[in-house]
This record gives C-alpha cells, structure tokens and sequence, in this order.
C-alpha cells in the first residue's frame, strides 16, 4: 500500500505543466551562472558572484516557490478534488499517509531544487564542486522543512497557496530581512546556516548559528507533522476537516 501511495503521489505532483514550469524555473539559475560565466569573470569574483546567486535565487527563492507549490499540492489537491475520500477509506493510518505524502514531496522538491543550484554552482564557479554542492546540501534540508510547512498549511486552509506565497515574500523577504529578532524562526536563515557551515569561505555569511538552525528547524518540522497528522485526523469521509 505504501508503494501504490508514494507512486500515485509522485504522478500527482509531476504532472507535465507543473513539472515543465517548475524545471524552467530551475533551468533559469543555470542559464544566469553560464551567462556570468560567458564572461570570463576572475576566479575569486566568480566564487563570491556564485555564492551570492546560490543563495539569493537558489536557497531565498527558488527554493520556497518550488516547495509551497509541491508542498501545498502534496494533500491539497486531493482535499480540493474530494479525492481524499478514497485515500482515507483505506485501512491505512493517517500518521503514515502524511509521513509518505511529506517524503515523497520532500523528494520532488530537493530533485527540481537541488539539481539547478549544483550544475550552477560548478558552472559559475568554473567547475569547482564545492560551493555547488554546499548550497545542494543546505537545499535539501531545506526543502524537507519548508514541504513540511507548507503541507500542514494545505491541511488548515483551502488558501495554502496564496498564504504560503504571502509567507515566502512577506515574512521571509521583508519581515526577516528588517528585524534580527525573527530570523530564528525563518526557514531560510536556517538554509543559510547550514550552508555557511558547509560551505565556509566564498558563501554568504549566515546570521543564525548552525546549532540554533537545527534545533530551531527540528522543531518547526516535527511540529508541522504533528499538524498535519491531526488535522488529517480530523478529515471525514466527504474530505472536510472537522
């Protein structure tokens, strides 16, 4: 069951428009580190372009746009299409469905995520992997926090999208860039972190520490699994949540 669950989910989630728009998306971040590179920059100005690229598009932008739509769709769709109804008549436990529908779009997210900052990131730096492969890295945990969010979300409000969008720009790009104080519980300063950690000198300078990041985003996770697992529990047979 939990092998037709991941399969039926992966085929919901690639879809052929969200998959071509989601992979331009990507492909764009490669096309402006060959671009740049086209340019025979200097090598140390090429590492610190390449950094601040990986992490003000990859990791700031790329990033939550790709998880709020897969994460929002992950269960979203089928509370919006009433075909959730089928999944929960089925003797399978509600704790398993949000755990493997988080996996599977933690999966797609890192894929279309991941795959453009590393071929960036060796392309901008003149084929060094080492800053790519940080920022890949810092990206995959990433995903893994924001898909979690963003699931929990779809399961509180038909208007997870629109909100997580609103999240993404709002909170993130403005209210985490003017006050110190919330940048803790900012999903990106913890991607950040992790890649300043990984990556060190030629990186953007994270503002959290690596150990605040990580206790702070094992928190906001498990709590958005534990969310989502009751709100899901929540959900009657005709895919409203009580």
């Amino acid at each position: 069951m939990i092998v037709t669950l991941v399969s039926l989910t992966l085929r919901a989630l690639l879809n052929r428009r969200r998959t071509l728009l989601l992979g331009l998306l990507g492909a764009l971040i490669v096309v402006v580190a060959a671009v740049y590179r086209l340019g025979d920059p200097v090598a140390d100005e090429s590492f610190e372009f390449t950094g601040r690229l990986l992490a003000d598009f990859g990791l700031a932008v790329l990033l939550p746009l790709v998880a709020v739509i897969i994460g929002t769709a992950a269960l979203g769709s089928e509370l919006d299409d009433g075909t959730i109804v089928y999944l929960l008549a089925k003797p399978v436990p509600r704790p398993l469905i949000v755990v493997v529908k988080l996996m599977a779009a933690w999966a797609v997210t890192a894929l279309l995520v991941a795959v453009p900052i590393l071929l960036a990131g060796v392309i901008g730096t003149g084929g060094d992997p080492g800053l790519g492969i940080g920022y890949c890295l810092a990206a995959v945990v990433g995903a893994l926090e924001y898909t979690a969010v963003f699931l929990a979300l779809s399961l509180i409000t038909s208007r997870a999208l629109v909100i997580g969008l609103a999240y993404v720009v709002v909170w993130e790009g403005v209210v985490a860039g003017l006050f110190t104080g919330t940048r803790v519980v900012s999903v990106r300063q913890h991607g950040l972190a992790f890649a300043d950690a990984l990556v060190g000198e030629g990186g953007v300078a994270g503002e959290l520490v690596l150990e605040v990041a990580i206790v702070v985003g094992a928190i906001v996770t498990i709590g958005a699994i534990a969310m989502a697992v009751r709100r899901l529990s929540g959900v009657e047979l005709r895919g409203e949540t009580s």
